[in-house]
C-alpha cells in the first residue's frame, strides 16, 4: 500500500512480537486510505504462517474469498450505524476463531454510531476475549466516546504527499498524464479523491468546460452569463468541485503572472489558456477570487443557488471591465 508504509510496518512489527492491541482507531479524512489499511492489516492477522500473509494457507485463502468466518465488518449504508448492527456482529465472539488466531472486526464511519451502538460495543470493549481485535476507522476520534478511545490504540493517517500521490496514480495507470497536477492538488492528499478523478472521464471533461467559461469571463467583451449558468445548474450537486476549479485557475494566473514559469502552474496542460489572459491586471484577479469565494460562503450558508452563482458570474465579468 503506497503512502502508508510507515503505518503498515509498525503492524507487522506488532503482529510478530506478538504486541497486537485488541482494538485500533484508525483516524483521518475520508478516502486517505485507511479502510485499505485495516484490510490489510486484517489479512496479517489471518494468516498463521511466518511469512505473512502467505495467500496460500486455508485462512488467507478463505479471506480473499471474503469467506472466513474469523472477519466480519461493517459497511455504512445509512446516516448512522445502527446498535442492532453492532449487537449482530458482537453474537458471534464468544466462538473461538475457527481458522486463525484472532478474530477480526472492522468498523468503517465508526464516528456514525449512534450512542446506543456505542454503548453496545463499549461492554465488549472492556473485557474484550484475547482472541479479538477490533479495527474502527473514523473521520474524526472525537465523535466516538471517551470511553471507547480510552480503550483502542489510535493511528492518524495524515494526508498524503504530492509525490505520495503522483506514485498510487502511476502504480494504477502508468506513465504520468498531463491532468495529474489538477488531480493531485484538487484531491489535497486524499488519495480516494485522485483516484476517483483519474477514473472519472465526466469529472475532467466538467473541468474542460469550467475552465472555457472562465477564461470566456475574463475576456475582453460580451458574454452569455446565463448560459454559463446552465453549466451549474446542471451540476449542482458538484458545485464545490467547480468552484474549486475556478479558484484553481485564477490561482495559476497569479503564480504565471508573477513568475512566468509554467512548470509552477496547477493546469500546467492548460498553460495556453492562462497565458492568453495574463493581461488581467492584479487587483481584477483578486476581485475574482474574492467572488468565488464570497459565493462558496453563501452556498455553505443555504443561500439561493441560481442567485449566489449568478452573483459571482457578474462579479467576475464586471471585474473585468473596469
Amino acid at each position: 500500500m503506497l503512502g502508508h508504509q510507515r503505518i503498515l510496518s509498525a503492524l507487522r512489527a506488532a503482529v510478530q512480537k506478538d504486541n497486537v492491541s485488541h482494538a485500533y482507531i484508525f483516524e483521518g479524512p475520508d478516502g486517505v486510505g485507511k479502510r485499505d489499511t485495516a484490510l490489510k492489516f486484517a489479512s496479517m492477522l489471518m494468516c498463521g504462517e511466518e511469512q505473512f500473509p502467505c495467500g496460500v494457507c486455508k485462512s488467507c485463502q478463505l479471506y480473499k474469498e471474503a469467506s472466513n468466518p474469523d472477519f466480519h465488518e461493517i459497511i455504512q449504508k445509512d446516516k448512522s450505524i445502527s446498535v442492532e448492527e453492532i449487537r449482530n456482529i458482537l453474537k458471534g465472539l464468544v466462538i473461538r476463531p475457527l481458522y486463525s488466531k484472532y478474530k477480526v472486526i472492522i468498523i468503517n464511519d465508526a464516528d456514525a454510531m449512534t450512542i446506543q451502538a456505542q454503548n453496545a460495543l463499549l461492554k465488549s470493549l472492556e473485557e474484550p476475549p484475547p482472541y479479538i481485535v477490533f479495527i474502527l476507522t473514523v473521520q474524526s476520534s472525537a465523535a466516538v466516546a471517551q470511553t471507547i478511545r480510552s480503550r483502542c490504540q489510535r493511528i492518524l493517517f495524515n494526508r498524503l504527499s504530492h509525490e505520495d500521490i503522483m506514485e498510487i496514480l502511476e502504480s494504477n495507470y502508468g506513465l504520468r498524464k498531463p491532468d495529474w497536477e489538477f488531480i493531485v492538488s484538487y484531491a489535497d492528499g486524499v488519495a480516494g479523491t485522485a483516484l476517483e478523478l483519474a477514473e472519472s472521464s465526466h469529472y475532467l471533461e466538467l473541468r474542460e468546460e469550467v475552465l472555457e467559461i472562465t477564461s470566456s469571463l475574463v475576456a475582453a467583451g460580451d458574454a452569455d452569463l446565463f448560459k454559463f449558468y446552465d453549466t451549474f445548474e446542471r451540476n449542482n450537486d458538484r458545485v464545490d468541485y467547480v468552484l474549486h476549479v475556478i479558484l484553481l485557475y485564477f490561482r495559476d494566473l497569479l503564480i504565471y503572472k508573477e513568475t512566468g514559469d509554467t512548470s509552477l502552474l496547477i493546469n500546467s496542460d492548460k498553460k495556453d489558456m492562462i497565458i492568453r489572459n495574463v493581461g488581467l491586471p492584479f487587483s481584477h484577479v483578486l476581485k475574482c477570487i474574492q467572488a468565488v469565494w464570497d459565493a462558496r460562503r453563501g452556498l455553505d450558508s443555504n443561500a439561493n443557488f441560481q442567485l449566489a452563482i449568478e452573483v459571482m458570474l457578474m462579479k467576475i465579468k464586471q471585474a473585468n471591465n473596469t
